[in-house]
């Protein structure tokens, strides 16, 4: 297909836009072809606005800012018609605006997942489709619950991958940011500061890491040099976001610092806007409340409202979310800050995660947001790697338009990323896998009919798509997320395990059921591939497929 691209100086947008179509079509950028003219226009409208308009020879992607013309492009590519050697674009109704404002992804850069592995072309690449979906910022973590000290080799590495992750997301305009664990020492931190463990009984909230207890002499002062070294890291790519977290890692359950999310994690939410400060004084900051009052009520959000409502000045968003279900707190309680929320997309009921492939759950997100989209101001999915690809374009499809429905949103990502014709056929497909995974995640009997079903779809598309889409990672993942499903449920029900404890095996080691089927292996080994997993001590087992029926390697 011919093309004549028009820059008007925007070269990076041209460059990006050449690349996304070359990747799919034969093509030749020469005069006399399809013209497609690029422009930043701020009377356009709000920023971040983009428009999409056929012209006499063409067609215009018109940005209201530089941020707003990637967004325009991503919607020119996704919405158009693509065959084997040429696309057919179609106009937006008008200009198009988004909803929210903080529109966040969070690479969670640790424990040797597919972020912390994967080369920096290939994460560059990737930030890239998630900026064309519509992402405007990044957030990362200084990963302080694995180092002995600040001159651990793993730290620096940490350090830089998202440093590298930042210089790209600077380079295309997006936003930075950084969460920093509030009362998380590290592995050479004095046992002396220790923190109570007794927030956390059940194993809910985190203590695999050094939490310490700030009421103790010495530990906030000890903090405060942590998140100093944290935060200088990054002064050359500039932070315009910086996240407190109260849990996982962090809580103390000892009498001066509970309830935790009401005291010392206020307390210390403030000396790390302080250190923030000295080197971003822009930037804003986001209070998380990850887990408050979990799973009993002990009055940490009603004591986080009304310390926050003496003193607002220093909050510009309050994040808001849990494992399973929306917290209540904040549905039934007018806002004092803007809320945005943290989709749990990564780890819900199924171990090792993205161990098996793809874990589309749109039904199920859609019910979560349909409860705090009157009230949201954006939000940042949790992502360990590449396997939560479709949830990530569902949740920033919301932060543009709220009203919108999950299956409108995949229906746009299947028939750009994959076929159109196969478009109903995929959604059935991600159903099925859906319906079975939220059943034993609610500890209740899975469908083998529908694993089956899951499975026929599966094959049945793969051998109609495209060489292009057949070889895509994102169908490959999720067409191996129903093969695996399928044998994996059609064992469970083949050797009559129906009992509590069977169910919590089919949930989480499964993999064992497919130590001996070399198909299975074969899917596994893939993934691994995929993943870039290299199994260090079994550090990165959470996201690691099973092969062999094992999920840990020493």
């Amino acid at each position: 297909m011919k093309l004549s691209v028009c820059s008007n100086g925007n070269h990076q947008h041209e460059s990006l836009l050449n690349k996304r179509i070359s990747a799919r079509i034969p093509t030749e950028f020469c005069d006399g072809g399809m013209h497609i003219d690029l422009r930043v226009d701020p009377a356009l409208g709000e920023a971040e606005s983009y428009l999409v308009k056929q012209t006499a020879d063409g067609w215009r992607i018109t940005g209201s800012d530089e941020l707003g013309l990637y967004f325009g492009i991503g919607k020119f590519l996704h919405c158009a018609k693509w065959n084997g050697d040429d696309f057919i674009p179609m106009e937006t109704d008008g200009v198009i605006t988004p909803a929210c404002d903080f529109r966040a992804i969070y690479f969670a850069v640790h424990f040797y997942n597919w972020y912390q592995n994967a080369p920096a072309e290939e994460l560059e690449a990737y930030l890239e489709d998630l900026l064309l979906w519509g992402y405007n910022a990044i957030i990362c973590i200084c990963p302080i619950i694995n180092i002995m000290d600040f001159e651990d080799p793993l730290f620096f590495e940490c350090v830089e991958k998202a440093r590298k992750m930042f210089r790209v997301a600077q380079k295309l305009g997006m936003k930075k940011g950084l969460i920093l664990d509030n009362n998380q020492g590290m592995k050479s931190s004095p046992h002396a500061l220790d923190a109570d463990l007794s927030f956390d009984p059940v194993g809910r909230r985190g203590t695999i890491g050094r939490n310490l207890c700030l009421s103790k002499p010495g530990a906030m002062e000890h903090m405060r040099l942590i998140y100093d070294a944290q935060l200088k890291q990054y002064t050359d790519v500039r932070l315009e976001y910086i996240i407190s977290w109260p849990y996982d890692e962090g809580g103390c359950g000892c009498q001066d610092c509970r309830p935790w999310g009401a005291r010392k994690y206020l307390d210390s939410c403030k000396v790390i806007r302080e250190v923030a400060q000295q080197y971003y004084p822009e930037a804003k900051f986001i209070v998380s409340t990850w887990l408050f009052d979990t799973p009993t009520d002990e009055g940490e959000f009603a004591g986080f409202y009304e310390r926050l409502q003496t003193d607002m000045s220093w909050v510009d968003y309050i994040m808001c979310d849990a494992h399973a279900e929306f917290p209540r707190y904040p549905l039934v309680h007018t806002p004092i800050k803007p809320i945005v929320n943290f989709p749990e997309i990564s780890m819900w009921k199924l171990y090792p995660w993205g161990g098996y492939g793809a874990n589309p759950m749109p039904r199920r997100f859609q019910e979560i947001w349909n409860e705090v989209k009157h009230m949201a101001s954006g939000g940042m999915p949790y992502s360990e790697g590449m396997y939560e690809d479709i949830s990530k374009v569902q949740c920033v499809g919301y932060y543009w338009d709220p009203n919108r429905e999950w299956s409108d949103i995949l229906s746009e990502y299947i028939c750009y990323e994959f076929d159109a014709a196969a478009c109903s056929d995929i959604l059935e497909m991600i159903c099925c896998i859906e319906s079975n995974h939220v059943a034993t995640g609610n500890v209740h009997q899975p469908d083998l009919d529908l694993a089956l079903r899951a499975g026929r779809l599966a094959r049945d598309v793969d051998a109609r798509l495209s060489e292009r889409a057949n070889n895509n990672w994102r169908w490959r993942i999720l067409y191996i997320r129903a093969i695996l499903d399928e044998k994996r449920h059609r064992y469970y029900f083949e050797h009559n395990m129906q009992g509590e404890e069977d169910l919590w095996i089919l949930r989480n080691y499964s993999g064992v059921f497919l130590a001996k089927d070399a198909e299975a292996q074969m899917l596994f080994r893939e993934l691994r591939r995929l993943y870039h997993c290299v199994p260090f001590n079994g550090e990165n087992s959470w996201t690691l497929p099973p092969l062999n029926g094992c999920t840990v390697i020493g």
